[in-house]
């Protein structure tokens, strides 16, 4: 398409190229033509200089100004329908043009201009952040290095507006307020070129894939007390055959299910999520991992928002001189506890969602602003993302899930047994 509407571009100029050189051609013709003032006006008065007689001047001489003025209309006439045929052309290369410059400029502000860059790493890969805790009285406790996520993977947790409202107001006390509705000193217009910017730097999901199976290989290494990769390997390929026990065990109980892969594998979850069916305390440890997955700043982790310290690494002991803090500043972690993200724990869950599918199904979907979720009707923040894949219907877009049904599955299962 930007090659056509090249072509035709250039056609169009050569045209209007044309015009004006036949005109430019035109008015030098007809000065050299004109006769230089010499004497009084009598002398060279026009009605005394001899001209063409009127069979020329109405013949030959006039035959060829019409036909010149035929030529100039034919070139008009094709030309211009022919140069706006490449409009739709000219209109999608302006729009892609105009991504690219917005794109261009919210690099700048990135590395620049605001400097994201210094907590969130280079193109969004995800860092840390200097961050000072306090106390509920507001008493200084230490200064820790906060786990900013990765925001190469942004569009497929949030939508834009999710993401323009978080540059705006800032987030969890940590991210501050950059747009200037929340007093921040960016303009309307340079929150628009950062979000172009992140459209620009989102990874595909074979990389998610791999970001987040190394967070999970290094999580089963921890479980297990080994580094051995054929170990790591043995224990997921028990998962998986966890899961297709629980899907057979589904299958047979409930024989209207054969053909209907989505109704066995909500049924396999609902054995796994209660107890129910063998290997089911390995898959829940297989969700717990995948729930405080450290890859990316806990950029597909649970743990995150939902357990307090956890960005932090409020359980190992910082340096003191640096962190202000003797000791750790928590024993241990509540797992699931709740953070930014709402208490997980003492069977919430089981309360919030009639089934186990339901779960899965608001971890994948997210929250959207404005809409409540669950049997109680919790929510409308739209600060939850959403782990499945997100499609934006205004860019035709859509973005790749940040995890699996398998391992938002898993998760679940976990969740419902805090």
């Amino acid at each position: 398409m930007l090659l056509a509407a090249s072509t035709q571009r250039t056609i169009g100029f050569v045209i209007l190229a044309t015009v004006f050189v036949g005109y430019v051609v035109y008015l030098i013709l007809n000065a050299r033509a004109s006769r230089d003032e010499v004497g009084s006006e009598i002398e060279l008065a026009a009605n005394r200089k001899p001209y063409l007689e009127d069979e020329e001047l109405e013949g030959p001489k006039l035959d060829k100004s019409l036909l010149a003025g035929l030529a100039m209309l034919a070139i008009i006439g094709v030309g211009l329908p022919l140069y706006w045929l490449g409009e739709p052309g000219r209109h999608d290369g302006l729009i892609k043009d105009t991504d690219r410059i917005f794109a261009d400029r919210g690099g700048e502000l990135y590395t620049e201009g605001s400097d994201c860059q210094q907590c969130h790493g280079a193109e969004g890969t995800g860092g840390s952040a200097p961050v000072t805790i306090t106390d509920a009285e507001g008493n200084f406790v230490a200064t820790v290095a906060w786990a900013a996520p990765a925001l190469n993977t942004v569009l497929s947790r949030h939508s834009e507006d999710e993401v323009r409202h978080v540059l705006n107001y800032g987030r969890n006390n940590v991210m501050p307020a950059w747009g200037a509705p929340g007093g921040g000193p960016l303009t309307e217009q340079q929150i628009e070129y950062l979000i172009h910017y992140m459209r620009r730097i989102q990874i595909p999901e074979s990389e998610m894939r791999d970001i987040v199976d190394t967070g999970v290989r290094e999580g089963v290494a921890e479980h297990l007390g080994t580094s051995d990769e054929a170990a790591v390997d043995e224990w997921l390929a028990a998962v998986d055959a966890a899961v297709e026990e629980a899907r057979a065990m589904a299958l047979a109980a409930d024989a209207s299910l054969e053909g209907n892969p989505e109704g066995i594998r909500r049924a396999g979850l609902e054995l796994l999520a209660s107890g129910e069916a063998p290997g089911s305390r390995l898959y829940q440890t297989y969700g717990e991992i995948l729930f405080n997955n450290p890859a990316a700043g806990g950029t597909y982790s649970c743990a995150r928002c939902h357990t307090y310290g956890w960005s932090f690494d409020a359980t190992t002991d910082g340096d003191d001189s640096i962190d202000g803090h003797a000791g750790p500043i928590l024993d241990a972690y509540n797992v699931g506890g709740g953070f930014f993200g709402p208490n997980l724990t003492g069977g919430s869950t089981l309360d919030q969602f009639e089934t186990a599918g339901l779960h899965a199904d608001f971890i994948s979907a997210g929250q959207s602003a404005g809409q409540t979720y669950g049997r109680g009707g919790s929510g409308g923040n739209g600060q939850m993302p959403g782990f499945g894949p997100r499609t934006d219907d205004d860019l035709k877009v859509t973005y790749p899930a940040t995890l699996t049904p398998d391992q938002i599955d898993a998760i679940v299962a976990f969740e419902r047994n805090l």
